[in-house]
C-alpha cells in the first residue's frame, strides 16, 4: 500500500513521558521511563527510541521498548529533550518534551503525535498504479476498494445503468487508476457496450502493461465478438510485456486453436507450462492439441499427467478419462 500516486497512513505513536513543566533542574539525574503505543493504545514493541538532551551539556541517550513497549532509561538529565521514534514499517517522527522524575504513584502523562508514512508502491501488474510517471491526486486506496465495491454491487444487483455511472464517477476521480478502467469496462462489457468495453480495457493496459488481467480481458472480448486476430495480437503484445506470466502464454494457445494454429498453440502451450508448472490446465490443453496434430503416445502422456494431478473437481476431468480409454483401446 507505486509510482503514479502517494498514499499516507497516520500512525499515532503515544510515548508515556513527561509533559513540559515550566521549572526544569537540568543537572539533576533521573530515569526515564515510557510506554509507547499506537492510536488504538496497542504497544509497540522494538521501536528504536533517541532521547537527544538539549540542556547544558550535548548528550544522547539511545534505547528500546520492550514487547510491552515500555523503555528505561537510567540517570539520565532531567530538562528538555528532542525524542525520536523510529520503527520499521512505521517510520520516523519525533517531538520535543521535558523529562522530571515521577513519584511512583502517579502515572506519567501521554504525548500523541502522528507520524504519517508513504506506503509502498503497488506491485507492477496489480492494477493499482501505472507504470510510469502519471500525473494524478493521491489514492485512498481503502477508499478506492471500497468504492469499487459499491460500484460493483450495484451491477450484482441488476442495476447495469447505475453501475456503470458509478464506475464512470469513480474513474473521473481517479483516471490513472489502470484497475479503475478495467472494473469500468467490465460494467460496459455487461451493459453490452462492447466500444467503450474495449476502449477501457485498452486504458487499463496502456497505464501499465504489466496488467495481466487487461489483455486477458480484452482478448477474451475481442474473441467473443468476432475479431480473433486482433485478440491474438493484443496476447502476444501481452506476452511481450510480460516474460513471467504464464496465463498470457496459456491464452495465446486457447487463441490459437481458435483459428487451427495448432503447431502454434503447442508452442504457446509449451511456453506457459515452463513459467507455470503447477497449473494443471495446460497439460489437458497439450494433450488436446496432440490429438490435433495425431500424436497419440503424446496425448496419452499429456491426459495421464493431467488427470494425476487435477483435482476430481476440475471440469475437465470427466472428458480427460474418456479420451484416455478411448486411446489406450486403440
Amino acid at each position: 500500500m507505486k509510482r503514479g500516486f502517494a498514499m499516507a497512513f497516520g500512525s499515532v505513536l503515544t510515548c508515556c513521558l513527561l509533559a513540559p513543566t515550566p521549572a526544569v533542574r537540568a543537572q539533576s539525574l533521573v530515569t526515564a521511563v515510557g510506554t509507547v503505543v499506537d492510536g488504538q493504545g496497542n504497544p509497540i514493541p522494538d521501536v528504536q527510541v533517541l532521547l537527544d538532551y538539549k540542556g547544558h551539556v550535548v548528550q544522547k541517550y539511545k534505547t528500546k521498548t520492550d514487547k510491552t513497549g515500555k523503555f528505561i532509561h537510567l540517570n539520565v538529565y532531567e530538562g528538555l529533550y528532542h525524542v525520536t521514534l523510529t520503527k520499521e514499517g512505521l517510520g520516523t517522527t519525533s517531538l520535543d518534551f521535558v523529562v522530571q522524575e515521577v513519584p511512583s504513584t502517579q502515572l506519567p502523562p501521554q504525548l500523541k503525535f502522528v507520524t504519517k508514512v508513504a506506503a509502498p508502491p503497488p506491485p507492477p501488474g496489480s492494477g493499482l498504479a501505472p507504470a510510469g510517471a502519471v500525473a494524478g491526486a493521491p489514492v485512498d486506496l481503502g477508499k478506492l476498494t471500497a468504492d469499487l465495491n459499491a460500484a460493483a454491487a450495484l451491477a450484482g444487483e441488476g442495476k447495469i445503468d447505475e453501475a456503470v455511472a458509478a464506475h464512470e464517477a469513480i474513474a473521473a476521480v481517479a483516471p490513472q487508476i489502470p484497475l479503475v478502467h478495467f472494473k469500468l469496462a467490465l460494467a460496459y462489457k455487461k451493459k453490452g457496450d462492447t466500444v467503450k468495453a474495449e476502449a477501457s480495457f485498452r486504458k487499463s493496459i496502456d497505464l501499465d502493461p504489466g496488467f495481466v488481467d487487461g489483455y486477458v480481458s480484452l482478448a477474451t472480448l475481442l474473441a467473443e465478438g468476432g475479431k480473433r486476430d486482433q485478440a491474438i495480437q493484443v496476447v502476444r503484445q501481452g506476452v511481450a510485456a510480460n516474460a513471467k506470466s504464464g496465463r498470457l502464454p496459456y491464452a495465446l494457445g486457447v487463441l490459437e486453436v481458435g483459428v487451427g494454429d495448432n503447431a502454434a498453440a503447442r508452442e504457446a502451450f509449451l511456453k506457459a507450462e515452463s513459467l507455470d508448472p503447477q497449473d494443471v490446465g495446460v497439460q489437458f490443453q497439450l494433450a488436446t492439441v496432440a490429438l490435433n496434430l495425431n500424436d497419440k503416445a503424446e496425448a496419452i502422456a499429456r491426459l495421464e499427467k493431467y488427470l494425476a494431478a487435477a483435482p476430481p473437481t476440475a471440469p475437465d476431468v470427466a472428458v480427460a478419462k474418456s479420451l484416455l480409454a478411448a486411446l489406450q483401446k486403440k
